[in-house]
């Protein structure tokens, strides 16, 4: 059964009003002034009100007013004696949902009362779809995110497995690839890189090498000086990774990252020997990482060196092969003192290699990692394959 509260300082029409609507199935509840029936109103719950205008101590237009701050769905239709159209303007300005002319017609009013009620109805079913299509769009939303996750896993296990595939065709590069990524994240995290360029930056590092899938294993594994031809081969890694990935949607943003890892910032690396700026950063980043790890494990060509032989190798290329702010934040940053090669081995035992950033969701968004053009550049002091 509706409930609807009469207000009216009448008490004859006020009961007059109240009675016709109990005739009609309906509940009521009376109130002698507009603070009464707010008061009413803090502790029950209407499907319509309905109100006279002129009243004491609070109108009908102050009631309508104060109740519209605290409730916008219950329909209030509106009593008046006087036909004047500034009021009829006044209450339906300030919400009222129907408006009656005294004497009152029980008919006028019925109607009036039906459609108030329906429009309630409709109105409290519009709410709850509304939140009901909010709870679904939450629900919603953590089912992407966790097939995101499982997506990102699933990508992430893809590289781990590509990562390990080229690291067997030279047994003294185990763990290379991961080693660079964890060294190029904190790297970028110190560079207050944001989680889109780390993104990059993680997934191109740890598939900086992957265009050694091409060269025989004999040239990897050689612990002799190179020919000409071999060391052609060596530098053309970095341009086929590159192809290989550039026309794979969700490996795409990363090709800059793997193609340009040996160039050097003051000219004369490869492929292209471009310099400076015109390295994409994520490429300068990965460039320090890379030869540092390198440096610091050991090699067909020669044994390991020591942390601080490698720092005094990133020094001495500062701003000639390095980038000098890269290599300022590694340093000064003390990330040599890391070892990354107990957490890289840590990981890998348990399984646990894990990628640390969001799955990429806007490729586009990269745009600004621009493609090198083709320059000549200068010597550079030290390379490592």
């Amino acid at each position: 059964m509706s409930r609807i509260l009469v207000v009216d300082d009448e008490p004859e029409l006020r009961e007059f009003v109240a009675m016709s609507l109990e005739l009609n199935e309906y509940e009521t509840v009376e109130a002698e002034n507009g603070r009464k029936a707010l008061e009413i109103l803090t502790r029950e719950d209407f499907d319509c009100i309905v109100s006279d205008v002129e009243m004491p101590e609070m109108t009908g237009p102050e009631f309508l007013k104060k109740f519209r701050e605290i409730n916008k769905v219950i329909p209030v239709i509106m009593l008046t004696g006087v036909k004047a159209l500034n009021t009829v303007v006044e209450v339906m300005k300030l919400g009222a949902q129907d408006y009656l002319v005294k004497p009152i017609n029980i008919d006028e009013l019925l109607i009036a009362v039906r459609k108030s009620i329906e429009f309630k109805r409709l109105k409290d079913q519009n709410i709850r779809l509304q939140k009901e299509n909010e709870r679904y769009q939450h629900h919603l939303e953590d089912m992407v995110e966790k097939r995101s996750i499982q997506l990102k896993d699933a990508l992430f296990g893809s590289l781990i497995i590509i990562a390990s595939a080229i690291e067997a065709k030279d047994e003294y590069t185990k763990g290379h690839s991961n080693r660079v990524r964890l060294i190029s994240l904190d790297i970028g995290k110190l560079m207050n890189l944001d989680n889109k360029e780390l993104q990059v930056l993680e997934y191109g590092a740890m598939m900086h090498d992957v265009g050694k899938i091409g060269v025989k294993d004999a040239i990897l594994q050689k612990n002799k000086s190179l020919t000409e031809e071999e060391f052609d081969s060596i530098m053309s890694h970095p341009a086929v990774g590159a192809n290989i990935v550039k026309n794979i949607s969700f490996f795409g943003p990363m090709a800059d990252c793997i193609k340009y890892h040996h160039e050097k910032f003051g000219g004369g690396g490869y492929p292209d020997g471009i310099k400076g700026e015109r390295i994409p950063l994520l490429a300068r980043i990965v460039a320090v990482a890379d030869t540092y790890d390198a440096i610091t494990t050991t090699r067909p060509y020669r044994k390991e060196k020591t942390s601080i032989e490698a720092v005094q190798v990133l020094l001495e290329g500062r701003g000639t092969q390095f980038d000098p702010y890269i290599v300022d934040v590694f340093v000064n940053n003390r990330l040599y003192e890391k070892d990354y090669i107990s957490k890289d081995k840590t990981e890998s035992e348990a399984g646990m290699i894990k990628p640390s950033t969001i799955i990429l969701d806007d490729e586009k968004s990269f745009d600004e990692i621009r493609k090198p053009k083709k320059n000549n550049g200068e010597p550079y002091i030290y390379d490592e394959m």
